[in-house]
């Protein structure tokens, strides 16, 4: 179900649309090994991300994201900054599961852009992915539930099984 909340900027004071998008995000400390986490929602000026990786406000990520976008994914990648905590030792939000909300750094204008019309165009029963039961190969994106695996059976499956 797409939920999405309205969220007042703290700089522009104005509200800014946010949307629960659950989505791999790869992120890497500077000077350190890539990570990988789930999101949890997303706007323009960043996203909450779920960790338990032990980070301070006002650390620097480097971190990159997919959008499921016109058929095609497009990937984003910018410097964020750690905007709260809401770790073990220190639950800001207690109904959110442990992690960091990220403020995007140096997003370009195009990435905006997209991010922007994504967000505003953002229907959780757009698209779902399809991957083989047999041999897990993806077989694409279909209408469905956003985020979710359906199953199908590729041609090379297909073929053997009616040997």
């Amino acid at each position: 179900m797409l939920t999405s909340e309205k969220t007042k900027d703290a700089t522009s004071k104005s509200f800014v649309e946010r949307v629960i998008f659950e989505q791999t995000i790869r992120y890497k400390p500077l000077n350190e090994i890539m990570f990988s986490g789930l999101s949890s929602n997303l706007s323009i000026g960043g996203l909450y991300l779920r960790t338990k990786l032990p980070l301070d406000i006002d650390d620097t990520l480097m971190l990159s994201l997919s959008l499921p976008f016109q058929e095609q994914g497009i990937s984003i990648s910018c410097n964020a900054r750690v905007a709260w905590t809401n770790l073990d030792k220190n639950r800001f939000k207690p109904d959110y599961v442990s992690g960091v909300g990220l403020q995007f750094l140096n997003l370009l204008h195009e990435d905006l852009s997209t991010l922007t019309t994504f967000i505003d165009t953002y229907d959780v029963e757009k698209r779902m992915n399809v991957v083989c039961a047999w041999c897990g190969k993806c077989l694409g994106i279909r209408k469905g539930p956003f985020g979710k695996t359906s199953h199908g059976i590729c041609n090379q499956c297909r073929e053997s099984l009616n040997v």
